[in-house]
């Protein structure tokens, strides 16, 4: 079995180069341990997918914070216990709070733990679930900054936040660095479009002919009636079209036209089937 999209998006996330910007990396941190103050991170990170733990235990490294990884069998799966070695006087405060100074780094690790992402050739839906309505707020205020606008929902206790617009979901990829999947979002929402315009016009053409069948087959009952009736003559101009309509009920006026002798126009058998029903209707005016 393949990866799941979602998880291909993590995977591309996880090989982000590492930031320039000593802030950026600890903001991507933050948004890995879903941190709200620099006392949670002593307690390290759990993680129950390898790519998070992996990124985790780098982006650690990259902060000389001397991790170590610990593994634990919980429920037929892997947690991994990601826990850093933090001098109880450091802080990476320093040059400011590295959330705000980097928000699109602080939600690509925010993402990469508690991120969903669902396929796109099925439906467009993006969700973080978070521990409080307090944590949203934060992330709310970040996302209303780059001009995404996320709708809540509550699940088991948690606060989600969830986009069901493509544009909203582009954006929001794109700011965390997943621009290939940036790509396969649009390209996904490309063949959507003209699979739908193509089952639109085979509908189309399906109910087009649907009618016109159903328009010749009753047309054959009517000349068929009219031939069998002694009392109506039918003129040799029209009676050539009508043993044509009788025989080939689901033929089109055009192709009709096409095997007279000589050949008629669609409009012109067209006129000459109106004067046969027309006929018809006089007839059975008579009778009643």
């Amino acid at each position: 079995m393949g990866w799941s999209y979602a998880r291909q998006v993590k995977a591309e996330l996880g090989r982000v180069p590492r930031s320039p910007q000593h802030t950026c990396i600890w903001a991507e941190l933050f948004g890995l341990g879903a941190y709200t103050t620099f006392a949670d991170l002593s307690q390290g990170l759990d993680a129950g997918n390898a790519v998070v733990a992996r990124r985790a235990y780098q982006i650690m490294k990259w902060l000389e914070l001397s991790p170590h990884i610990a593994v634990q069998k919980s429920r037929r799966r892997l947690v991994f216990h990601v826990l850093p070695r933090i001098e109880p006087s450091y802080s990476p405060y320093a040059q400011g709070d590295p959330v705000r100074l980097c928000p699109k780094a602080y939600l690509r690790g925010l993402f990469l733990s508690r991120g969903y992402l669902a396929e796109p050739e099925r439906a467009i839906h993006l969700e973080i679930w978070l521990n409080d309505a307090g944590h949203f707020e934060q992330v709310r205020e970040i996302l209303t900054s780059l001009k995404i606008r996320p709708k809540t929902s509550t699940r088991r206790g948690r606060v989600i936040f969830y986009l069901k617009d493509a544009e909203q979901v582009g954006r929001f990829l794109a700011h965390i660095g997943a621009h290939r999947a940036v790509l396969a979002l649009e390209s996904a929402q490309v063949v959507k479009t003209l699979k739908n315009q193509v089952n639109r016009l085979v509908n189309s053409e399906t109910a087009n002919l649907r009618r016109a069948v159903e328009s010749g087959l009753e047309q054959a009952r009517i000349l068929k009636l009219l031939l069998d009736t002694p009392s109506h003559v039918i003129p040799p101009s029209l009676r050539e079209l009508a043993l044509l309509r009788i025989a080939h009920p689901d033929w089109s006026l055009k192709e009709l036209g096409m095997a007279l002798h000589p050949p008629l126009s669609k409009s012109a058998v067209n006129h000459r089937m109106r004067r046969l029903l027309h006929g018809y209707d006089l007839h059975t005016s008579r009778e009643s």
